[in-house]
């Protein structure tokens, strides 16, 4: 999607544009070096045209809105608007069945590969520079895989720790990807052997590890900070009577957008929303509870 009037609307209230946006009405990044990553944009059918939300993070957290109409009041006939809409409705149909045919796909693939793997070796490098166990994880070559379940125990998506940093999507490096769906699902170590168990949640599988290995109580990882609370009211569900413990990363010294210390941030929200509490790893300094434990152990 390329339009003159968007360009000079996105130049006026960000500083700079970019076309070739995707009209399939999910959140996307937009945004050429040295702005990748940093802008988020949705296109919006309308039974008008299209409409454009959007905002850079590092600018605050107000969205800027687009119309493709502009100041056009007008009003649609109901049989033209009853046309569009219908029209709409078709295409929104088409693209959700799509959407859940690649997801389906996606998670078939994960569960082959995960069927076709090994159980993990406790030597691996990466379990031993943490200095954790393998926990319910498996390894295909030098590559460890970490499952991530719903409640019911299906594998939805599948966490993969690399001996090295493989560039991602957006230019930057990383030694884990998760391919699957992620949102509310999760990998737990351990269970409640009460109603009234504590359980922790935390966002990644070393930390996860540890707080097992040094609590002997069930762990629940969530992978990132955002999916702590879809993870937490899930666990909550499932435990109604249980302590749930958000242990967080201490993110001290990281921005995301206009949110000091993500970290925290998230965990603190999750403990509100699912009547937990907080831990926080006490420290002036960028860590989590395997950094602790491994600087403490060394």
């Amino acid at each position: 999607m390329n339009d003159t009037s968007l360009q000079n609307d996105m130049l006026q209230n960000i500083g700079y544009c970019f076309d070739n946006l995707k009209t399939d009405g999910r959140w996307h990044d937009g945004g050429d070096a040295p702005n990748r990553g940093k802008c988020r944009y949705i296109v919006i059918q309308h039974v008008k045209g299209y409409i454009v939300r959007y905002k850079d993070h590092r600018q605050g957290e107000e969205y800027h809105t687009w119309k493709s109409w502009g100041s056009d009041t007008s009003r649609l006939s109901p049989e033209e608007y009853a046309r569009r809409k219908a029209e709409i409705d078709r295409q929104n149909a088409e693209r959700e069945q799509a959407d859940a045919m690649r997801r389906a796909q996606r998670i078939a693939q994960q569960r082959d590969r995960w069927a076709t793997s090994q159980p993990a070796n406790p030597e691996h490098p990466y379990l031993l520079r943490k200095q954790v166990g393998a926990f319910g994880i498996r390894q295909s070559g030098q590559t460890l895989l970490i499952p991530i379940r719903d409640l019911s125990g299906q594998l939805q998506a599948l966490q993969y720790i690399y001996p090295h940093k493989v560039e991602t999507a957006d230019g930057g490096k990383t030694d884990k990807i998760i391919l699957g769906s992620k949102r509310g699902n999760f990998h737990h170590i351990g269970k409640p052997s009460t109603p009234t168990d504590t359980v922790y949640i935390c966002e990644g599988y070393a930390t996860g590890a540890t707080l097992h290995q040094l609590t002997g109580q069930c762990v629940v990882i969530a992978f990132d900070a955002g999916n702590l609370e879809p993870v937490g009211r899930a666990i909550r569900g499932r435990y109604p009577e249980a302590e749930l413990i958000f242990a967080a990363d201490n993110d001290e010294g990281v921005k995301a957008g206009t949110i000091e210390n993500p970290g925290v941030h998230y965990a603190r929200q999750a403990a509100i929303a699912c009547n937990g509490y907080l831990l926080t790893p006490n420290t002036t300094h960028k860590a989590d509870f395997n950094d602790l434990f491994t600087k403490e152990a060394a």
